[in-house]
């Protein structure tokens, strides 16, 4: 039993390993993905992170856009909040992000799909757009 407990955790962790390395190019950065989460400001998002996913997702969901574009906020700079958790943008992103937040009719519920690569602990930005959920209903 012992072996076979030894031989599923191997397993497991190579197949993250090999999953890991071919999400990764040469230069040691992830390829472009799609992120789907709520578009906040950094001092507001950093607060919104906690364990309880759905509670973290419900509080970025009530943030509002005229936070976002405060001074000190748009200053910070932008990410978002997604599993619970926030990702930075890097800073063509915030500028993205800023004339996402000005061009958006939406005055909270700001809930976006982002397109980039995750460099280390930030995501280098290529587009932001509204989310829409793919999924057909039954």
């Amino acid at each position: 039993m012992k072996k076979l407990m030894i031989i599923v955790i191997v397993t497991i962790f190579t197949c993250a390993l090999t999953s890991a390395q071919e999400n990764m190019n040469k230069k040691g950065t992830y390829r472009k993905t799609r992120f789907a989460g709520y578009l906040v400001d950094q001092n507001c998002g950093k607060k919104m992170v906690m364990d309880d996913i759905k509670k973290s997702d419900a509080k970025a969901a009530k943030h509002t856009k005229d936070c976002s574009l405060d001074e000190a906020c748009k200053a910070a700079g932008y990410g978002i909040v997604m599993g619970g958790k926030f990702y930075k943008f890097d800073d063509a992103g915030d500028k993205k992000a800023v004339d996402y937040l000005n061009a958006t009719k939406k005055e909270d519920n700001i809930k976006v799909e982002v397109t980039g690569t995750m460099d280390n602990d930030k995501i280098k930005v290529e587009s932001i757009k509204d989310f829409t959920s793919k999924r057909k209903k039954a």
